[in-house]
């Protein structure tokens, strides 16, 4: 399987460098979380990928220097947008990078990559006051827009703000609420030419919990058990619309405790996806590609399942950016892969490996906000076809069975090159099922 990632070249910081660098990036006002303005279309810095640079041309002019001096850290500032918050108009270094691979993209632009990063809350985040900017900038003009702050910062100082940020690390607050916010719209002008697999995941009728789908077509995903002691459990798992609480809040009596591991896969906070090589489909998958994820959900009220009407349903997707099967290589601590269920194996019990690979997604994967319901009508309006291009046959159990047969192991089902009619009908669904415009 061949696939083209952009060489990234370990990073070697200038030893005992007095100094780091200063960015700024516009802040979002749709969220209490000081985030980059992700509605508006901003992709840097990129918490997902652990990148910046990289998914846009933001400040060409002002990494490459640092990278060459040898900085260490890139500190993020931003001006708090959101209306009504108590810290509106103020100035806040929120989060940093620690360098640890960079790039040079097609227009020669440095890109860089983290092996650290950390977040925090707007609460908890540096505030620049008066008295702090004349530190920062000794001299000179008083604050008043971001643009002012690209500079960079002496020693102890950055010590201190990197320090502070430590503390209060919040970094997974933001990712979800990226997922959260991202899910609200379409990432392509155009229907995307990446070939389209579907893979089922997540709990099935076998499992002690079901994933909920509610009446307004929104829904929980419920991850499968885990199977090794070290890892995460699913107190640690959130719901999607209220990432302040945990999943199982949302069921009146859980069929699981929260002390019970939880096999996170996929995870839709930096997008990725783990399975065993040497199954076919995933052996084809390249970047561009676009895995969907097909879950089986019950209707919920709060307080019963109803297993009668279970259906199956598209539920996210990843568009294929890189791919990890070496744990002993330089990515494997990498912040865009150290969230998934088996890197954190890995890390526990390196014989696990075995022919594992994580697929890692770009920034415009998506985690559903509604359900797309993968149904009879749907397998025959695209048509969902068979590896032999027939029409699926129905009767043979209920549609249901059906699906769950057709859909047992993970397989190409269009190729937007040979086949554009039922590629635009599959992403026309997505796009009217999400209410994207």
């Amino acid at each position: 399987m061949t696939m083209t990632y952009p060489e990234w070249i370990p990073y070697n910081p200038a030893p005992d460098r007095p100094e780091v660098k200063l960015c700024y990036h516009n802040g979002t006002p749709d969220s209490d979380i000081p985030l980059r303005d992700v509605l508006y279309g901003s992709t840097e810095p990129n918490y997902e990928t652990a990148t910046y640079n990289y998914c846009a041309k933001c400040i060409k002019t002002h990494l490459g220097p640092a990278v060459n001096d040898g900085l260490t850290h890139i500190l993020f500032v931003t001006q708090c947008k959101r209306e009504g918050s108590p810290y509106a108009g103020r100035f806040f270094i929120v989060g940093y990078y620690e360098i640890g691979w960079t790039t040079t993209m097609e227009d020669a632009r440095t890109a860089i990559r983290a092996k650290k990063l950390s977040f925090t809350s707007i609460e908890h985040a540096y505030e620049i006051t008066p008295e702090r900017w004349s530190k920062i900038r000794p001299g000179g003009k008083a604050l008043r827009s971001v643009r002012q702050l690209s500079q960079r910062i002496p020693m102890p100082l950055a010590g201190e703000i990197v320090n502070h940020l430590d503390t209060h690390d919040a970094t997974a607050d933001y990712l979800r609420e990226v997922a959260r916010l991202k899910a609200q719209y379409n990432p392509y002008d155009t229907i995307p030419p990446g070939r389209i697999f579907i893979i089922n995941v997540g709990a099935n009728s076998k499992d002690p919990q079901q994933s909920p789908l509610y009446e307004d077509g929104t829904f929980e995903f419920v991850p499968i058990p885990g199977d090794y002691e070290e890892g995460l459990t699913y107190a640690d798992v959130p719901q999607f619309y209220n990432p302040n609480k945990p999943l199982l809040d949302r069921f009146e009596k859980p069929a699981i405790s929260p002390s019970d591991r939880v096999h996170n896969d996929p995870e839709f906070a930096t997008f990725t996806y783990g399975d065993k090589i040497r199954k076919g489909a995933l052996r084809q998958l390249k970047q561009g590609d676009f895995l969907f994820y097909l879950a089986r959900l019950v209707p919920y009220d709060e307080q019963q399942f109803d297993t009668d009407r279970a259906i199956f349903a598209l539920i996210g997707y990843v568009e294929i950016e890189e791919r990890l099967d070496d744990p002993h290589g330089p990515m494997f601590t990498s912040p865009a892969f150290n969230r998934n269920a088996h890197v954190r194996r890995w890390e526990y019990d390196p014989a696990s490996f075995g022919d594992f690979v994580v697929f890692k997604g770009s920034t415009d994967s998506r985690r559903f906000r509604y359900a797309v319901p993968f149904d009879r009508e749907f397998v025959e309006h695209i048509p969902i076809l068979t590896a032999k291009r027939n029409a699926w046959q129905w009767g043979r159990t209920s549609e249901v069975g059906e699906i769950a047969w057709y859909t047992r192991t993970a397989r190409l089902h269009i190729n937007p090159s040979t086949d554009a009619v039922r590629a635009e009908r599959f992403w026309t669904r997505i796009r009217e099922s999400q209410q994207w415009s």
